[in-house]
């Protein structure tokens, strides 16, 4: 009783603060009108399937392109015996990937949706491909078309490689600097920010025919725990969450956003079941998104894989929990055989209702024929690393880091250089051997560069260094390959740190600090005087 007391105090909040649209509102967010061509294409697909290929069509199973071909075998098997609706691949190479996509979709008796992780491009999960940015570079560009321009870039990769859907972008609100999950996804602590750079990234994709999935509802960016591993709790309080978290989301589903992915979190303003995720909590997702919220788009699960929710639940459990919490699309299914029985059983008790399962269905179909599935062409393979490597490509990945780099300090004005015939200059790369960097360097200067490769390097190799540094008048330091979290100062050794401090101190010398990496670093690095940061890691997750 008091926790419904709880729920209900809390949405009259948010119908109070504007962020909720009304039920009777015209506007559905994130639901398309629907043209004569569509609805025949729905209803005849619908109609020609079983009831247990229906409900195959709510799953999306992992892929792999580097795996063996018993992986393949047994992908190819759920595709032909029970109907799964998509494919999320994950790790392997370009021209792999689409070999099986051809192969995948020949098996398959509606055509798959297939969806990828590529929140800095195609990058994140495949060899041979390109990295543009994180998004925390993305939050530090002057100019927000660039935003737009990256997301129509890795739309057009992912169309040439068969991808519809892109699990981005990240649009929490990182308030959490500890956070070990978000952090450098995230667009940065703003929220009014988050929100106008996801919405050009969201059109970037939508515009160029890739459904955007925003994540992770209803925020992720206040913990200090990586739900891949455990369950975060959010402790938010009802401004908070109605303030902060919620607000880009709702932004974003009123430019209509065409999918959402709900997080593996703990709220216990919503339920006071201390290992019930959002992902399984019928309040957030049916009560909150669906009803309150009006989100009428697909709705993703995270990845039921996740430790933090499948170490608590038997093979195919959570699946159910998760269909009848209100989720559309089932992601990274452990067992679709089990999970296909135990949501049977459920719709049989009356847990889930069948017309609603099929009004999923038809949604499901709905995104399979904005993408054109109806029309399913295979992937051209022979031209596929052409058409990736669109030269265009380059020059927006230039611009964005061109308009992300900043000038953090300038206490004795020395940027941008003047009077070099009055500079003395030389360099020192730390984590790197930086051969790129040195070249540039070398071109508007004739001083030394000299490298560190090693981050945690002893004393005695930054002291060598120093003693060589006596003729110069200016000292170029940069860290380069740092930590994405703050695990050992972000990846700067104390040894750095002591050097940068001595040269510092040297009232012969003056230091320019460039760090290439997270922006929470900078903490680390407040004594410079001059400071330049530029957000670029190339890290690929496991």
């Amino acid at each position: 009783m008091l926790k419904d007391f709880r729920i209900g105090i809390f949405l009259l909040v948010l119908a109070i603060t504007g962020l909720l649209i009304s039920s009777s509102s015209p506007r559905e967010e994130g639901e398309r009108p629907m043209s004569v061509a569509e609805q025949n294409w729905v209803d005849s697909v619908f109609n020609s399937l079983t009831p247990d290929q229906r409900l195959g069509q709510l799953f999306m199973v992992a892929a792999y392109s580097n795996k063996d071909r018993k992986h393949a075998q047994y992908t190819e098997f759920l595709i032909k015996n029970y109907n799964i609706g998509g494919l999320m691949f994950l790790q392997g190479g370009p021209r792999r990937q689409a070999l099986l996509t051809n192969r995948y979709q020949a098996a398959a008796k509606v055509p798959l949706l297939v969806a990828m992780d590529a929140e800095w491009g195609l990058d994140m999960r495949l060899d041979s491909s390109m990295h543009f940015a994180k998004q925390m570079t993305l939050g530090a560009m002057d100019d927000d078309q660039y935003v737009y321009q990256m997301g129509r870039e890795i739309a057009l990769k992912m169309k040439t490689l068969g991808v519809h859907v892109s699990f981005s972008p990240v649009i929490d609100v990182n308030s959490n600097p500890d956070n070990p999950v978000i952090g450098n996804r995230s667009f940065g602590e703003n929220k009014e920010q988050v929100a106008k750079r996801g919405i050009a990234y969201i059109r970037g994709l939508q515009d160029h025919g890739i459904v955007a999935v925003v994540k992770h509802f209803p925020g992720h960016g206040d913990t200090d725990v990586d739900s891949h591993v455990a369950l975060p709790v959010i402790n938010s309080d009802l401004a908070r969450l109605t303030n902060v978290d919620l607000y880009p989301f709702q932004k974003s589903f009123e430019q209509g956003v065409m999918g959402v992915m709900v997080g593996h979190l703990y709220m216990p303003l919503f339920d006071t079941v201390r290992t019930l995720s959002a992902t399984i909590s019928k309040n957030l997702v049916t009560g909150l998104l669906k009803e309150k919220m009006n989100y009428r788009g697909l709705v993703f699960t995270d990845a039921l894989n996740m430790k933090s929710v499948s170490d608590l639940y038997k093979p195919g459990e959570l699946d159910a929990l998760a269909l009848a919490a209100g989720n559309d699309v089932l992601l990274f299914s452990e067992d679709v055989p089990v999970a296909l029985q135990k949501i049977k059983e459920s719709i049989a008790a009356g847990k889930v209702d069948q017309a609603d399962v099929d009004q999923r269905v038809r949604k499901i179909l709905r995104a399979k024929y904005w993408a054109g599935l109806n029309h399913y062409q295979s992937i051209d393979v022979p031209n596929l690393m052409t058409n990736l490597n669109r030269p265009l490509s380059r020059t927006v990945q230039q611009q964005i880091y061109e308009h992300a780099t900043t000038v953090v300090k300038n206490e004795d004005g020395l940027l941008p250089f003047n009077r070099l015939d009055t500079l003395r200059i030389a360099a020192v790369t730390i984590g790197s051997d930086a051969p790129t960097y040195r070249e540039i360097m070398g071109k508007y200067q004739s001083g030394p560069v000299y490298a560190v490769p090693n981050r945690y390097a002893v004393d005695s190799t930054f002291a060598r260094i120093s003693s060589r540094l006596t003729p110069y008048n200016v000292v170029v330091v940069s860290l380069h390959n740092m930590n994405n979290t703050p695990t050992h100062s972000y990846g700067i050794g104390e040894g750095a740190l002591k050097f940068l401090k001595e040269l510092q101190a040297n009232k012969n010398i003056k230091t320019v600090v460039v760090a290439f990496g997270n922006a929470y670093s900078l903490k680390h690095l407040e004594t410079a005087r001059t400071l330049c940061a530029v957000m670029r890691t190339t890290t690929r997750p496991s």
